[in-house]
């Protein structure tokens, strides 16, 4: 049944503007209205959660549970009731609770005043806030703060000399001057 009169049309057509979603906006739940594309893919461990794995495919990783996992991924963020313990490759942690096992912060490390890591740990640049905690095996990735020292080329060897010690230079073993052409 049709509840239009006979002979005619539906012809309401609103004048309504609307406006495209902006990216990244929230509605009033807090969830985005449109995904940001420059955010990726995102996955929330909640507070009363326990996850055991290995995580693939995920730019970001937020901890408020507990994580037993290896993950390669751009960024992990251990929130203050959170827990991971495993292997973590990431260009950015951020640990405001506990991290155990071995981290890689491939950029940039941050340890909040909260949070405490310990295990095997590599990063790029590191933040500890006053607070946190940071304990095991601890060393910076880029060895650009230790500068490489290179052996001058020159092509006369300069001649053997005796330090006060009785040691000889490396000039005199003969290894050293079959490298530099000698042949005594």
């Amino acid at each position: 049944m049709d509840s239009r009169k006979p002979g005619t049309t539906n012809t309401f057509n609103p004048d309504i503007n609307r406006r495209p979603g902006t990216p990244g906006a929230s509605t009033t739940y807090g969830i985005p209205a449109t995904p940001m594309s420059q955010e990726g893919s995102k996955l929330i461990v909640g507070k009363d959660i326990q996850l055991k794995g290995e995580i693939t495919a995920c730019d970001t990783l937020v901890v408020e549970g507990k994580v037993e996992a290896s993950m390669d991924s751009r960024m992990i963020q251990v929130s203050q009731s959170g827990l991971f313990s495993g292997e973590a490759g990431v260009d950015t942690a951020e640990i405001a609770g506990r991290f155990e096992g071995s981290l890689t912060a491939r950029e940039r490390l941050i340890v909040r005043s909260t949070g405490k890591v310990t295990g095997t740990v590599r990063y790029g640049r590191i933040e500890i806030e006053d607070g946190g905690e940071i304990a095991g095996d601890i060393k910076v990735l880029n060895a650009k703060e230790a500068p490489k020292v290179e052996a001058p080329k020159s092509e006369t060897p300069k001649p053997a000399t005796t330090s006060g010690s009785g040691s000889t230079s490396a000039l005199d073993s003969a290894p050293a001057r079959a490298a530099l052409g000698g042949n005594d």
